[in-house]
C-alpha cells in the first residue's frame, strides 16, 4: 500500500513536470519574460525531471512500448542517433535525447482526453487567440492594418519581443496549430458557454491566419480543421459543415478568383523546384547513409539571385542529412502513428491524426531544422507523432484488456 501511495506521488509530481513542459513549449514561443534560450532550456529541463518522476510508470506500462507503433518509432529514433554517434555530432546526440524524453513524456500524459490535456490544448487556444486578437488590435491602434491582399503580411504583434516571429511563415504555423486545436475544443465543446468561447478563438485565429498570407500555414490550418470536422461530426452536422466549407470555397473563386490564379498560377512553387534539383545534385554518394545530422545544404543560389540555404522540404532535409534509411524509416513511423490514431476512433485520436496529416502535407514544401532544440518542427512533427503513439498505444492495450 505504501509501495502505491509513493508511486502514485511520483506520478503526480511527474504529471505537472510534463504539463508544465508542454505548457511552456505551445505558449514560450509567444512570449518568455527572459531571453529565448532560457525558454530552451526550461523545455529540456521540465522534460528530463518529467521522466525521471515517470520513471516508474514507463516500466508499468511496457505493454505499450511493445507496440508496432512505437517499435517502428523506436527504429527511426535509433537510426537517427547512430547517424549522430558516427558523424561525431554531440549536440544531435543531446537533442535527440531529449526528444525521446519527450515522446515518453507525452505517451504517459495519456492517449484519452484528460484535465492535463484538456488545461494544455485549452491555454494553446487561448493563447494564441489572445496574442492574434493583441496583434490585430495593436496593428490597427499603429494604423499598420492594411486590408489589401498582400500588403500587410503580419508577422508580429508591433511590440518587440512579443508575438515576434521575424517571418509570415513562422507566424502562421504557430497560429495554425492554435487554430487546429480551437476547431477541436470547439467540435467537442457540449455547452453554449464553451462553444461561444472556442468560436471567437477559431475566428481570431482565423483572420490573423489569413493575413500572414502564409500559403503552408494556411493549408495545414483548413486542412487540419477539414479533417476535424470531417471525422468528428455526422448526420445533419456534418452535411452543414460541408455544405458552409463548399459555399466558402465558391465566394473564394468569386470573389477572389484572381488571387487564386496568382498564388496557385503565376507564384506557383516559389522557385522550390530549382532548390530540389540542387539537393538530388548535392546528395552525391550519400544516398543511403546521408551527409550525417545538422549537415548544412550550404548556399543555393536562385535564377532570380535570392540565396537561400535549406531545401524548402523537411522530407529532403531527412533525406540529405540521414539518406534513404532515414527517409523510409521516417515515413514507415507517421504512417504507423497515423494508422493506429485512425484506428483508435476517440476524439482525442482525431486530434493528432489530423495535425499529424495536416503536417505530412506541409512537410513536401517547408519546415526545416529537424533534429533541433524546441522548434516548429517539434509542434508539427515531434508533438503530433507522440500524441499519435499516445492514442495508439493505449487503444492497443485497452483492446487486449
Amino acid at each position: 500500500m505504501q509501495l502505491e501511495r509513493r508511486s502514485d506521488w511520483l506520478k503526480l509530481v511527474g504529471l505537472a513536470f510534463a504539463v508544465v513542459t508542454l505548457s511552456m513549449l505551445v505558449v514560450g514561443r509567444f512570449w518568455w519574460p527572459t531571453e529565448n534560450g532560457d525558454w530552451l532550456k526550461s523545455i529540456r529541463l521540465g522534460a528530463f525531471l518529467a521522466v525521471i518522476f515517470l520513471s516508474l510508470e514507463l516500466f508499468r506500462e511496457r505493454a505499450r512500448l511493445a507496440s508496432l507503433a512505437f517499435l517502428l518509432y523506436l527504429v527511426f529514433w535509433m537510426g537517427l542517433m547512430l547517424n549522430a554517434i558516427l558523424t561525431d555530432s554531440p549536440s544531435s546526440v543531446k537533442q535527440l535525447l531529449v526528444i525521446l524524453f519527450f515522446t515518453w513524456v507525452v505517451m504517459v500524459m495519456g492517449g484519452r482526453e484528460s484535465r492535463p490535456w484538456l488545461f494544455v490544448l485549452g491555454l494553446d487556444a487561448l493563447a494564441g487567440a489572445g496574442f492574434a486578437g493583441f496583434s490585430l488590435l495593436n496593428k490597427a491602434l499603429q494604423g499598420q492594418f492594411e486590408l489589401g491582399y498582400r500588403v500587410m503580411n503580419i508577422k508580429d504583434s508591433g511590440i518587440p519581443g512579443i508575438a515576434d516571429f521575424g517571418i509570415t511563415i513562422e507566424a502562421g504555423m504557430h497560429y495554425a496549430f492554435c487554430f487546429i486545436v480551437a476547431v477541436w475544443l470547439l467540435l467537442r465543446a457540449r455547452n453554449w458557454a464553451m462553444r461561444l468561447l472556442w468560436l471567437v478563438c477559431t475566428l481570431v485565429l482565423f483572420v490573423y491566419l489569413y493575413f500572414t498570407f502564409a500559403r503552408s500555414a494556411w493549408v495545414a490550418g483548413l486542412m487540419g480543421a477539414s479533417v476535424l470536422v470531417l471525422c468528428m461530426t455526422e448526420g445533419r452536422q456534418r452535411i452543414y459543415a460541408i455544405g458552409l466549407a463548399v459555399l466558402a470555397g465558391i465566394a473564394v473563386l468569386v470573389f477572389g478568383f484572381e488571387q487564386v490564379v496568382y498564388e496557385f498560377g503565376s507564384r506557383g512553387l516559389t522557385k522550390r523546384d530549382e532548390i530540389w534539383r540542387v539537393v538530388f545534385e548535392r546528395i552525391g554518394e550519400a544516398w543511403w547513409f546521408g551527409h550525417g545530422s545538422h549537415t548544412e545544404l550550404g548556399r543555393v543560389t536562385l535564377s532570380t539571385g535570392q540565396v537561400v540555404r535549406n531545401p524548402h522540404s523537411l522530407y529532403l532535409e531527412v533525406l540529405y542529412q540521414f539518406g534513404l534509411v532515414g527517409l523510409i524509416t521516417m515515413l514507415l513511423a507517421m504512417a504507423a502513428c497515423l494508422w493506429g490514431a485512425w484506428k483508435a476512433r476517440t476524439d482525442f485520436a482525431r486530434l493528432w491524426f489530423s495535425v499529424m496529416a495536416a503536417a505530412a502535407v506541409v512537410m513536401t514544401v517547408e519546415l526545416h531544422f529537424f533534429v533541433a532544440a524546441p522548434n516548429l518542427v517539434w509542434m508539427w512533427f515531434w508533438l503530433p507523432m507522440a500524441g499519435c503513439l499516445a492514442v495508439a498505444t493505449q487503444y492497443r492495450v485497452e483492446r487486449r484488456i
